[in-house]
């Protein structure tokens, strides 16, 4: 299957992305911000009414979780469809979150932000480097001097070692998934095409591309960001990393 070089447009307009995964995401959603909370208040305590910088918040779980706490929250995605329906879920919450339509190589806000997070591996999205630097450098410019900055990335080591060309999942809803996987390691990424099969005989295909950074890279490019002490977890509980572990989490302080 052919991967434009914006796939994600594809992927994250489509109404059955929020069918399929809005639900458990939401569910999660809760004590994911109770564990970012944590990781980005070691040492210096984030309180209400604290401004946060959702990048690439999706149709907003997590911003509006936090804002449901009391913090000052702005989401910014380059998806209007998963803008508009953040806004909705923040009028259904009774919650106060702004949510912009924005690329996140430039950032359409201004701060100053005490934090930002960018979750659900939505960092290596881009056809190239420069353009995840691109990303890093904006949001250090949006953050004040002191704040932080939290990335839930993929652990590179942990994906090549347990690698599958082929993944089906068939869930509980009766629904099918299956993943088709290669990685391109010249390139330095993994690509996957999801193929979801409904009870009904629905079929949808997209596909996927991602930079497959190690956590070397991404420290490097965080500090050429401007970002000074670069911390790094094994999983959102703050587990210690290891090449077994599922993810690799930055805490970054500008």
């Amino acid at each position: 299957m052919t991967r434009p070089r914006d796939w994600w447009r594809d992927v994250f307009d489509r109404p059955a992305f929020l069918e399929l995964y809005e639900r458990a995401d939401v569910e999660l959603a809760v004590r994911q911000v109770d564990q970012v909370l944590r990781l980005l208040g070691e040492g210096e305590p984030l309180r209400p009414p604290a401004c946060i910088l959702d990048v690439c918040c999706g149709y907003g779980r997590h911003a509006v979780e936090l804002a449901r706490r009391g913090f000052t929250v702005t989401g910014v995605d380059v998806s209007p469809v998963q803008i508009a329906h953040a806004r909705r879920r923040a009028a259904e919450a009774g919650v106060a979150a702004r949510f912009i339509v924005g690329d996140a190589r430039a950032l359409p806000v201004r701060g100053p932000f005490d934090a930002a997070i960018n979750m659900f591996l939505s960092f290596g999205y881009f056809a190239t480097d420069e353009e995840h630097q691109a990303m890093l450098a904006g949001i250090a410019r949006a953050l004040r001097p002191g704040g932080r900055l939290l990335i839930d990335f993929w652990n590179r080591e942990y994906e090549l070692r347990t690698f599958q060309p082929v993944v089906v999942d068939r869930r509980a809803d009766g629904i099918i998934e299956i993943e088709d996987w290669s990685f391109d390691a010249l390139g330095g990424r993994l690509h996957w095409t999801n193929t979801v099969i409904f009870p009904d005989g629905r079929r949808e295909t997209w596909a996927h591309s991602i930079r497959a950074f190690t956590v070397v890279e991404v420290r490097r490019m965080l500090e050429a960001a401007g970002f000074g002490r670069v911390a790094v977890y094994g999983s959102l509980d703050g587990e210690p990393y290891t090449m077994d572990s599922e993810a690799a989490v930055f805490v970054a302080i500008r």
